[in-house]
């Protein structure tokens, strides 16, 4: 049927008469209606979450434990960067001054500024023993590993201009926490001959 208000085709009531305008019979035709099967099961089950869960979990654990020894590795190559660092400015304030600078703080502070732009810390928090470690003689009692320690050593005497204290020989002590390269881990030394 033509709907003429809109242009389009309307839908016929549905008729159960099975004779037509002609007189003809039909059979009805039977009209279902089509249902998806209901599948059991469907979804996952609490035991295949949990193990899901485990998995995950275990490769998260694996994951922050490469993590953890990356940035300990890292914090020791740090330390050794900063001793190297140091071995550099020693040397260039001992070519200046034909000696190494005096320290009452473990520290060579006269470095600063026309040796090295600031002085490094060690970084934290402590690995491997470092935390427990304390430096023996001649650093005082009480300094743990955790931290850098400069003793200058020797018999002092004057700079080469005469305007400072200057030492002979000193030491700068450090600590790794694991092995890195060829040093071991545990207490190091930092000498005008090297690392010890």
């Amino acid at each position: 049927m033509k709907d003429s208000k809109r242009g389009g085709f309307t839908q016929a009531p549905f008729s159960t008469n099975t004779n037509s305008r002609d007189g003809k019979n039909f059979e009805p035709i039977e009209i279902t209606k089509k249902t998806q099967p209901v599948k059991s099961g469907a979804g996952f089950t609490l035991i295949e979450l949990l193990v899901v869960i485990a998995i995950i979990a275990l490769l998260t654990s694996i994951a922050l434990i490469a993590f953890m020894s990356a940035r300990q590795k890292a914090r020791d190559a740090k330390r050794l960067s900063d001793m190297t660092q140091m071995n550099t400015g020693l040397e260039l304030y001992f070519a200046t001054y034909r000696g190494y600078p005096s320290s009452s703080t473990g520290l060579p502070s006269p470095l600063i500024p026309n040796f090295a732009s600031s002085l490094p810390s060690a970084p934290q928090p402590a690995d491997g023993s470092c935390g427990s470690i304390t430096y023996g003689a001649p650093v005082p009692a009480g300094t743990y590993g955790y931290t850098y320690y400069y003793y200058p050593s020797g018999t002092s005497y004057l700079s080469s201009d005469g305007s400072s204290t200057v030492y002979p020989d000193y030491a700068y002590y450090f600590c790794l926490g694991n092995q890195t390269g060829n040093f071991s881990a545990g207490s190091h030394i930092l000498t005008p001959e090297g690392m010890k």
